[in-house]
């Protein structure tokens, strides 16, 4: 987890930043997460069956497969760098070009991330900061990208997800 000098050349150009960071955070879930979400599961399966809406039965089968298939799965730890070409993470490259702005929601120790919002359809690309400097790390961006000062606050879906321990 190291940062890397200025001089550190990649296939990219100079390496300003490099961390590694989890493909998903994995958030603890008890015995009792496990029981309400089957038990809610349940009554919306049965909800569907009574109103004859088997698609949405299916979609909740499906959904509580995917939950139990992922709590099973281990994150990977993605390698992170800021380049003066672009951005890097894991095996993916984004040129700052394809990027329209970034923002922090710093909040520690409860949220410390850097957000990425895409140009066109794309999702928003939300890396863990763990210990970097998110200072230093802004001053780096804004020679190549616009920050977005009026987020305050993470999206919707990550919220639920942290909520809901997705």
């Amino acid at each position: 987890m190291a940062e890397k000098n200025e001089n550190t050349r990649g296939d990219f150009g100079e390496i300003f930043f490099q961390w590694h960071t989890p493909e998903f955070t994995r958030y603890p879930r008890g015995w009792s997460w496990y029981l309400l979400t089957i038990v809610i599961g349940l009554v919306l399966i049965i909800y569907s069956i009574f109103t004859a809406n088997f698609l949405f039965a299916l979609i909740i089968i499906l959904a509580g497969f995917i939950v139990f298939l992922k709590s099973y799965k281990q994150p990977v730890d993605l390698l992170f760098q800021i380049t003066e070409s672009g951005l890097v993470l894991g095996n993916q490259f984004f040129d700052y070009d394809r990027i329209k702005n970034f923002y922090f929601i710093y909040d520690p120790p409860v949220v410390k991330k850097l957000f990425f919002n895409l140009k066109g359809l794309a999702p928003t690309v939300s890396i863990q900061l763990n210990d970097k400097n998110p200072l230093l790390v802004r001053e780096r961006l804004l020679k190549y990208l616009k920050e977005d000062v009026d987020k305050k606050h993470q999206a919707l879906d990550d919220q639920l997800e942290s909520i809901l321990k997705l």
